[in-house]
């Protein structure tokens, strides 16, 4: 059931708005997930780059991401700590926590953008990467018209 939902979010009773030149990056240790998500970000419009292994995931920054999806918990990083990686390579990238975790610590939520748990419903994922990417856009724009 869940994952037709998921699947769903994209469905044609639902407005579709395609974001054809956006990139994410999704990083999940499992790759049942990885892949259903993957489905759901192109179903709705979005080029996905893909990875179980968060070093990859950093070589992968450099094809012109837009934002990043990352687990919390991996086996031998946690995702706030790769958002510290991240941010260290572009400091305005926008990093959305997707996590399964009963508890993620707030030290985790402060280091990304927005934390999604994964049980919750599909739109407030995509809300959040529309949000995010919009909003990284907007601010772009305004300081290369400003400078």
């Amino acid at each position: 059931m869940f994952v037709q939902y998921l699947y769903m979010a994209s469905s044609a009773d639902r407005p579709q708005v395609k974001h054809n030149d956006a990139v994410v990056l999704y990083i999940d240790d499992d790759q049942a997930q990885l892949n259903l998500i993957k489905l759901t970000l192109e179903k709705n419009g979005y080029s996905v780059l893909a990875t179980t292994n968060w070093r990859h995931a950093l070589d992968l920054l450099a094809a012109g991401v837009d934002l990043v999806i990352v687990d919390y918990e991996m086996p031998d990083i946690q995702g706030h700590e790769l958002a510290i990686w991240i941010k260290g390579i572009d400091p305005d990238m926008p990093i959305v926590l997707y996590s399964g975790a009963p508890n993620v610590p707030e030290i985790a939520k402060k280091r990304t953008d927005a934390c999604i748990p994964k049980d919750a419903e599909p739109y407030l994922l995509m809300a959040a990467i529309s949000n995010l990417i919009m909003k990284r856009r907007i601010s772009r724009n305004y300081w290369r018209q400003t400078s």
